[in-house]
């Protein structure tokens, strides 16, 4: 069995989404010797590789159990702590080793089961924390789907970065984002035509993070596990109120769904229906939120508008 193709467990998926999850996707050499297995495999499979050492350690003395800045020797030019019995210790070289995601190669192998239009030359940004694989095709939908493959998210500055470039990129249509990040840790924010899946929603576990088409495919139908009151797909086509679902076809629909979904999620729970008519591009013949809904099953029993305002109930 190749390195590209060792399967990686759960133990495994989770130390590297607790990588991914951090400012700088790194972690010691230290840290993954406690994980044992799971570190190993992320190295045995080339998905983290060494990036340098660390410039400092935990003394092997008896000042204290803390970190102790590196000096370099004015001599030998060697690196070694002060307290030190010796000036370098190879073990403890060793131990102050760094490693971090390899984000091209983890990535790659994320979306390895799914047609990528530009899976040999994805499109980096925010320094290589986000990877644009293009469009692929998805079981029961028509038009193909945008992927990237995102980590860092957990991050409050990273994800206001990622915020800013998903205006600078608006979505045609859906853009499904694959987080490599810990799940319970990403915001629910949502952005309009972008759908966040955490990686552990999406994969086979055969592989451990490759992502199934299948899977992915009824997350975007389903939504993830943990929905709160109220959750709205990406693209405005999927509305989950307490449990029930509701299905929007029309993009004016979509478009006046998706704002008061987010409105309610951000805590704004009532907007004014000119502004929703706008963003829906309803034009002038359509006056009130009554007439774009008329005879849907949400209206009037999850949406809803009174004067010169409408809301989602939940």
């Amino acid at each position: 069995m190749t390195c590209s193709s060792a399967r990686i467990d759960l133990a495994a998926r989770r130390l590297l989404s607790s990588i991914a999850g951090t400012r700088e996707g790194r972690v010691s050499a230290m840290a993954l010797a406690h994980m044992r297995g799971a570190g190993k495999a992320l190295l045995d499979a080339g998905l983290i590789a060494q990036r340098g050492s660390s410039m400092c350690s935990v003394t092997d003395d008896d000042l204290e159990d803390a970190l102790t800045p590196i000096f370099v020797h004015p001599i030998t030019e060697q690196t070694g702590h002060l307290g030190n019995a010796a000036w370098h210790d190879e073990r403890a070289s060793a131990r102050r080793r760094v490693y971090a995601l390899d984000m091209a190669a983890t990535a790659r192998r994320v979306v390895a089961r799914l047609d990528c239009s530009l899976a040999k030359d994805p499109v980096p940004y925010l320094d290589g924390v986000v990877l644009d694989f293009g469009t692929a095709r998805l079981p029961k939908r028509r038009a193909r789907v945008g992927i990237w493959v995102a980590r860092g998210l957990t991050t409050p500055a990273v994800f206001e970065d990622f915020r800013q470039l998903v205006a600078r990129r608006p979505a045609e249509g859906l853009r499904l984002v694959i987080s490599l990040d810990p799940a319970k840790q990403l915001c629910r924010s949502t952005m309009k035509g972008h759908e966040v899946v955490p990686l552990e929603d999406a994969v086979d576990h055969e592989d451990g993070i490759a992502a199934n088409l299948e899977i992915l495919s009824a997350r975007l139908l389903t939504g993830p596990s943990e929905q709160g009151p109220v959750w709205v797909s990406g693209d405005g086509a999927v509305l989950i109120v307490h449990g029930e679902r509701f299905d929007f076809k029309g993009t004016k629909q979509k478009a006046a769904v998706l704002m008061m979904a987010e409105a309610f999620i951000a805590g704004e729970h009532r907007l004014s229906t000119d502004a929703v008519l706008e963003a829906a591009a309803c034009g002038r013949t359509v006056r009130r939120l009554s007439e774009l809904f008329k005879g849907h099953p949400a209206w009037k029993r999850v949406i809803f508008e009174s004067g010169a305002s409408c809301w989602i109930e939940g």
